[in-house]
């Protein structure tokens, strides 16, 4: 009997080991320009770096004695050889609320499900990142989530509300990110409110979460420009150091504070009365460039904080 013919009269027996080729280079192609945090996780851990953090981090507990071990993390990646990076944590896996660094995601999500053409999409952008401002983000989150604010639900109509707003997580989770990542939720100045609210959950189980691990590989994927929109997002990243904006908010009180003349930076901070954050690229006169994440809980009142753990860890790198 004689061999199935398949296209162009080859047999198919002889077209299937190259069928399963080209599926196997499509779906190392896919996973490839989405690893993101399963990327993050093959850069090398430099115990030279892991031990400055540490070092840095027992300097900064004593210099901020309010400061608790457990409330305070550490993540940083050397990204000066583009061929040979290396990373280092203190902390860097324990979970904090992350108040308006969760705008990290938001931001690659709107590029990474093509919503930048949007009408105000990009306006929003800009004033979710550079002003840090609450309701542009409201207005994104509805966006890439389906959903509307309003009044209370119930049963199928509060499920269905909910679920849509766990897509944001589940196209994380797609990209490597399991449980050190929930974005479900917008940040409030005061709230939430309705059905908002109600997605939060009553024990707030569905609360913001983020690691400053997590939040290392983000930027990295951006700075490598292995994100969708890395370019446009780097754009809206950049804070002007000499001068500063006029309306610049997050440079003073936070790392930027702690950079030498001629640094350049690309950063989100995040600020509660629970929580200080600042997550940033940082380009250094002398050629070093680094990612760093500096997560911090229970002293969020202290405006010297971010910069004082920021000087320390800079000390401990040169």
């Amino acid at each position: 009997m004689p061999a199935s013919r398949g296209r162009a009269g080859r047999p198919l027996s002889s077209t299937i080991p190259a069928m399963r080729k080209l599926a196997f280079a499509i779906l190392f192609l896919a996973t490839s320009a989405f690893a993101d945090y399963r990327e993050f996780l093959t850069v090398p851990v430099d115990p030279s770096i892991a031990t400055k953090l540490r070092m840095a981090a027992q300097a900064s507990l004593k210099q901020f004695p309010k400061l608790k071990d457990e409330d305070l993390a550490l993540t940083m990646i050397d990204v000066t050889n583009a061929n040979t990076f290396s990373r280092g944590d203190y902390h860097g896996d324990a979970p904090f609320y992350p108040a308006s660094v969760i705008k990290l995601f938001f931001m690659a999500d709107v590029y990474a499900t093509h919503r930048e053409n949007l009408p105000d999409v990009q306006r929003a952008l800009k004033e979710m990142i550079v002003m840090s401002d609450n309701d542009a983000t409201a207005y994104l989150v509805d966006i890439l989530a389906n959903t509307t604010p309003g009044v209370s639900l119930e049963g199928r109509a509060l499920n269905k509300f909910i679920d849509r707003r766990r897509d944001i997580n589940r196209r994380f989770q797609r990209l490597g990110y399991t449980d050190n990542v929930s974005a479900m939720m917008k940040p409030w100045s005061f709230g939430p409110f309705g059905r908002d609210l109600q997605v939060l959950g009553p024990n707030k189980e569905n609360r913001n979460k983020l690691t400053a691990n997590a939040t290392a590989s983000l930027l990295l994927w951006i700075v490598r420009r292995r994100a969708p929109g890395a370019e446009q997002m780097m754009a809206i990243l950049d804070r002007p150091l000499a001068p500063m904006r006029q309306d610049e908010n997050q440079v003073k009180e936070f790392l930027g504070e702690s950079l030498p003349a001629g640094a350049k930076l690309w950063s989100k901070a995040g600020w509660t009365n629970e929580v200080r954050h600042d997550a940033a690229y940082v380009e250094l006169p002398n050629g070093r460039k680094f990612i760093l994440v500096i997560f911090t809980r229970g002293t969020a009142d202290d405006l010297t904080l971010i910069p004082g753990i920021a000087k320390t860890v800079l000390a401990e790198w040169q």
